[in-house]
C-alpha cells in the first residue's frame, strides 16, 4: 500500500465537470449568436459525451484503485453534479431535432397576405380591416407581428 504523501488526486471527475459546463456554454453561444453556430450543436455533443467519459474513468480510479486515487465521496458527488448538464446538453440535442425546418417562415420587411384573426372579445378582424379607413378615422401606416418560434 503506497504511502499517504504518495496518494493522487483524482481529476478526471474535475475534468469531466469542466468539459460538461463547455457543453452548456456551446449551447449558449448557439444562441448569442457566435460566429461557428452552425457547429455548436455538435461540439456540444461532443463535449458532452468527453464529460461522460471523465466520469467514467474518475469513477473507475476512485472504486478500482482506492489505494493510489483519493476522493471516492468527491467523485460520487462531481458525478451527480455532472450528469445534470451532460444530460441537459443531450435532452436539448434530442428536442431540437423535432423543431420544424425554418426554410418558410417569414422574413423582416417581407409583406405579409392578409389573415383574419379573432380580437379579443372573439370578434373575427382581418388584416385588411386594421389597414383601412372604415370608421372615417386616419389608418394606421403598419400593423406589428410577432413570431413565437415554437410548436404545439
Amino acid at each position: 500500500m503506497p504511502e499517504p504523501s504518495e496518494r493522487r488526486s483524482n481529476l478526471a471527475p474535475w475534468l469531466g465537470l469542466l468539459f460538461a459546463l463547455g457543453a452548456i456554454g456551446c449551447n449558449v453561444a448557439l444562441f448569442v449568436g457566435s460566429p461557428a453556430q452552425s457547429a455548436m450543436p455538435a461540439l456540444s455533443l461532443v463535449f458532452a459525451m468527453v464529460a461522460t467519459i471523465f466520469l467514467v474513468i474518475g469513477l473507475k480510479r476512485a472504486f478500482g484503485q482506492p489505494q493510489i486515487y483519493r476522493g471516492k465521496v468527491l467523485t460520487v458527488v462531481l458525478t451527480v453534479v455532472t450528469l445534470f448538464p451532460v444530460a441537459l446538453t443531450a435532452f436539448a440535442f434530442v428536442a431540437s431535432r423535432k423543431l420544424p425546418n425554418t426554410t418558410a417562415a417569414p422574413q423582416v420587411g417581407q409583406k405579409v397576405p392578409n389573415f383574419t384573426l379573432a380580437d379579443t372579445s372573439g370578434k373575427p378582424v382581418s388584416l385588411d380591416q386594421l389597414l383601412s379607413t372604415s370608421s372615417g378615422a386616419q389608418a394606421p401606416k403598419a400593423v406589428l407581428l410577432i413570431f413565437y418560434r415554437g410548436y404545439w
